[in-house]
This record gives structure tokens, sequence and C-alpha cells, in this order.
């Protein structure tokens, strides 16, 4: 996927593309949390975005029971058009997925080069709706190296819409639903982000609790008096949607619903539990999450439970990473954070650096916005220790390196926000503004960061005047 933007915050104008592991530096106050979230409102929304005609198809369906979906027509032919509908889409709603003034991206324009790829074509896909009794509704189905999607409904009956057992407009969403999930599993990856505002909505989770269930309560008895256009399931959004950003709401959100720590872990975990151990040596220990709701940390080798007010502040600021990775996190996701580094000691931000490179190489995409040098160095390590014509053994063994913390150079993405002249669109004058400078990575030598380097250059500099000043 690459991206080309235009006036988003600080950033004038910027072209992008998202690899196994995007990195973004720049300093403060230019524009990487704006773009950090444009990209996760962006795939997060697409598949709702995205508008797929399937009228006709529906009624053939229910007069019929039965219909095939020419994925090619429908979705792989006109994708380019499909996809501009969506920017259309997403542009008129990023103020309000920002919580913020529409004049404030009045001028943001967004382009993006997404190709479809070929995946969808070749692997077989099923699927099936039941009825609140679990009674088999539809079934959906599409053989190896097809692109015709069969419907079949099962009893006629059931596709009526005045049957309470199925609302029509919800089987014409769940269709859209599952169309989109067998054509954008390669584009579109499932994402899921850990914002820089994640420690608060750890520290103040009983709180928001408590807030969305009395507006909850307060719904409830609404819709008992006839205010059956208010749903419970609205009153997050009644109570935070004016005041933060979507990857802020999601974070919030996540925490109010914790899994319970008993419940079996998801699929990433399953095939390789060593990733949530790596993790836990960084935090220090692990969380648990009662029936009831309660959540709590216990630290390494001990037997103390303590409550997230009182732990230290990289415990919460990695909860909602830990809680990720145990019961959602998949082969083919994406893992944004925004400042991993936040509340870290160097040591532990090496060690984050690794784990974050050890979800790279068993198939989970990275998508991180950093101030750490210690971060950018310990990738170039990995970078530099992933050479296979040098005897490197040695040095793996002994700095206590595993197999899976090397990291392939093409795998990676390095972006630094900086001043730099521009050619402007429809003329041939360059301007001074601020974009995205990528860097020269290298198997050898790994990333280049004049941001970074200038700064410690600097710094080197200082303590040598001050050293060799005359006494």
């Amino acid at each position: 996927m690459r991206l080309y933007l235009k006036n988003l915050g600080a950033i004038a104008e910027a072209q992008m593309e998202l690899a196994d592991l995007t990195v973004i530096c720049g300093e403060n106050n230019t524009g990487k949390t704006y773009l950090t979230y444009l990209v996760y409102s962006l795939l997060s929304a697409w598949r709702e975005m995205m508008d797929i005609d399937i009228s006709s198809d529906l009624e053939t369906l229910q007069q019929v029971g039965l219909v095939k979906i020419d994925l090619q027509k429908k979705i792989a032919d006109p994708w380019q058009s499909l996809c501009n509908r969506a920017l259309d889409k997403f542009r008129e709603r990023f103020p309000q997925m920002m919580s913020a003034n529409d004049e404030l991206f009045k001028s943001l324009e967004v382009k993006l080069q997404l190709p479809l790829g070929e995946v969808w074509r070749t692997r077989e896909f099923k699927s099936e709706l039941r009825s609140s009794k679990r009674n088999l509704l539809v079934t959906l189905s599409k053989p190896a190296d097809s692109h015709e999607l069969e419907l079949v409904a099962l009893n006629s009956i059931t596709l009526d819409s005045k049957d309470s057992h199925l609302n029509w407009h919800y089987l014409s969403e769940f269709i859209q639903e599952q169309i989109l999930a067998v054509v954008l599993e390669e584009a579109i990856p499932r994402v899921f982000i850990a914002s820089s505002e994640r420690t608060g909505a750890t520290t103040f989770y009983k709180q928001l609790n408590l807030a969305t269930h009395n507006i909850i309560d307060l719904l409830s008895q609404s819709q008992k008096e006839g205010g059956h256009s208010i749903t419970p399931d609205k009153a997050f959004h009644t109570l935070y949607r004016p005041n933060y950003a979507l990857p802020i709401q999601h974070n919030v959100k996540f925490v109010q619903q914790l899994p319970d720590t008993s419940a079996p872990g998801g699929k990433l975990f399953q095939s390789n539990p060593q990733l949530l151990e790596r993790l836990e040596s960084i935090v220090g220990g692990t969380y648990k999450t009662t029936k009831e709701g309660t959540t709590y940390f216990q630290p390494s080798g001990t037997n103390l439970k303590l409550g997230l007010g009182v732990t230290s502040s990289a415990v919460r600021s990695l909860l909602i990473v830990w809680y990720w990775l145990k019961y959602i996190a998949q082969i083919g996701d994406m893992l944004m954070v925004d400042e991993p580094e936040l509340t870290l000691h160097p040591v532990n931000q090496r060690r984050l650096a690794r784990f974050l490179v050890a979800l790279v190489n068993h198939g989970v995409k990275v998508f991180i916005t950093t101030h750490s040098n210690y971060i950018v160095r310990e990738l170039n390590t990995l970078i530099m220790l992933n050479q296979t014509d040098r005897p490197l053994d040695g040095v793996r063994k002994k700095y206590k390196y595993l197999e899976e913390d090397k990291l392939a150079h093409a795998k990676v993405r390095l972006y630094m926000v900086r001043d730099e002249k521009v050619l402007k669109t429809g003329n041939q004058r360059k301007t001074k503004c601020k974009t995205l400078v990528p860097a020269n990575i290298s198997s050898t030598l790994g990333i280049e960061t004049p941001s970074f380097d200038e700064t410690i250059d600097e710094m080197n500099a200082i303590q040598e005047a001050i050293y060799y000043a005359p006494r």
C-alpha cells in the first residue's frame, strides 16, 4: 500500500509505502500523530466505506434461494473506482474520526495505491449465517482457484423481510462483509492500535466503566419508556466521541472489555506462546482479569495482585498490547504503536524493538512512531545480524540474540518528518516544507537517521567544547 498526502497538519506533502515494519521519526509537533491516526482510521474503516451494490443478488437469493456472485466483475474489475469512492467517503468522515472541526482538514488530500493482489483467487472460503436460535440460514462458499462466491439460503421463509429471525438489512450487511473478507485479506490487514494515550485509558478504566454503565442504565430506562431509537451500544459514542479521536476511543473501549484471562488465547498466541513470554519479560510480570471484570498485575516470581492504579507506568503502557497479543492477534494483522518507548528504560526499549521484530518475523505487520534512538539503533543491529555472508553466530550467541530477532532490511521502511524542498504539484518550483523523507537502509549498516545523528553529534561537540574550555 502506498499513500500520497497533502495538507495533513504540519505535513504539507508526502508519500509513504507501508512495509512489514514501518517506522516514522520526527520532532514533536511535526505531524506524526496525525499521520498515524490517519493510517489507522483508513485501515480500520476501509471495509465499511467500500460501496458494493448487491441488491440484485439479494433479490435472486430471496426468490430462488441460490445466487453466484462473480467477484472478478463485482470487485476486481471496478477496483479503482471502488477505491476512489471509498476515499471520498474517508476524506468527508476524517474530521469526525479525529473529533476535530471540519475546517482543520478542509484542504486534506489523500490518494492511495492499493493492489488487490491475487491470493483471494486461489484460496478456499466458507462462511455461514445462523439465527439467534443457531438455525443455519445462509451459507457462502468459494472453491479454491475460483472467483465465484456461491450463496445458498437453506430455508426461503427466513429471507422474508417480515420474518423476525432475519432482518433483510442485516443480511445485506453480512454478505457485503463476507465478500470483502474474501478479497481484502491480502490488501487490507486487520489493524490494532496502541495510542500514545493508552496509559491514561488503562489508569482510569474504572471511572470510564462507571460512566458508561450509568449512561447504559439511563438508555435502558429510556427504551422502556419508548426511546427505541437509542440503543445501549450508542452509549460509548455519546460519552466519548465528541472529545477523542477514533484510536483513543477504540483503546478506551478495548480496556473496558478486557477478556477473562481464563479464556483460551488467540491464533498467534497458541502457535507462538514464546512471543507473550518475551513481552512479559519486558513488563516484569503478567496480567489477570477475573470473570467479574477486575484486572490486576502479578509481578514475576510473586503472588502479589497489584491493582493497575499502583503499578508502574510501563505496566499500564503495555497492557493493551499484552491483551491484543494473547487474545486477538493473527498472522497478517497490523499492530500500530504510537511511541512504544513511553515510560520504558533504554534496556527495555531495546527489548521491545526485538519483540516487535519477532512479531514481524511471525507474520504480523508493525507500524510505529518513535523518538527513541535506542529503538532505531537496535533495529540497525537486528538488520546487521541478518547478514548471511559473515560468521555472526558467535556475536548472536554472546549477546543472546534469537533466530527470530534477525531482520531483513527489505522488510523495513523508515521515514523522517523533515523540512525539505518538495516539487509542488502543477509547477516546476520546489518549496521547502515538512514532508516524509525515506531513510537509506542497507543490510550491512542498517538505517541512516540523520535527525538522531545530528542531535548526538551536537551533544558530543558541546561536551567536547566544555571539556577543552580554558580553566
